[in-house]
């Protein structure tokens, strides 16, 4: 069995992996920050352009939106086999394990609600400020757009943790070959009982 391709197996045995959108909101704010930067000077940037905010800003944008990019083709895909789970990674059996070698997490309660309010507070602050600028003849457009882009982030990055928290459920998988690292899966909750019940 070891080794077997994960297109062997029917696609509704198979329980993906799934994830909220945190790296690709993320880093699709930095990137907007990086073409609201780069804007006022068109197609060629003069001697004095701000090189290293440009900078600082698409480095991590490109970063984060290519692990997104990345983790969604490489997801890892659990399978109920009898009294085994199969762990696959990279399209590729990995693992074959006892359901009680995988653990199940709950997110602090707290945490969550301190990020959460923090969120619902930034959505709100800027989505207010970036209203109110867009209305205002004084204010540049394009600010007041990206203040509101930056508000919509929030609001989606808000949701996603929502998601993940309220409608997933946390795994600890084992990793090849290391007794101590283990791997953080989500799955929807739905699917749950799929690999833990007989």
């Amino acid at each position: 069995m070891h080794g077997i391709a994960l297109n062997y197996v029917p696609g509704h045995r198979r329980v993906p992996e799934t994830f909220g959108w945190q790296p690709g909101a993320w880093g699709g704010l930095f990137i907007v920050f990086a073409v609201v930067v780069l804007l006022p000077y068109g197609d060629n940037p003069p001697a004095e352009f701000p090189w290293f905010i440009f900078g600082s800003a698409a480095v991590p944008g490109l970063f984060l939106t290519g692990y997104e990019l990345w983790r969604r083709t490489n997801r890892t895909v659990l399978v109920r086999d009898g009294g085994h789970i199969l762990v696959f990674r990279k399209g590729r059996l990995d693992l074959t394990l006892a359901p009680d070698s995988i653990s199940r997490i709950k997110a602090d309660f707290h945490t969550t609600l301190m990020i959460g309010a923090c969120l619902g507070l930034c959505t709100l602050l800027l989505m207010a400020v970036g209203a109110t600028c867009a209305f205002k003849d004084k204010a540049e457009s394009i600010d007041c757009l990206f203040i509101l882009f930056a508000g919509l982030v929030c609001g989606v990055s808000l949701v996603s943790a929502a998601w993940t928290r309220f409608r997933c459920c946390h795994l600890r998988v084992p990793v090849k070959g290391s007794k101590w690292t283990e791997e953080s899966v989500l799955i929807t909750s739905s699917r749950v009982n799929e690999l833990f019940t007989e």
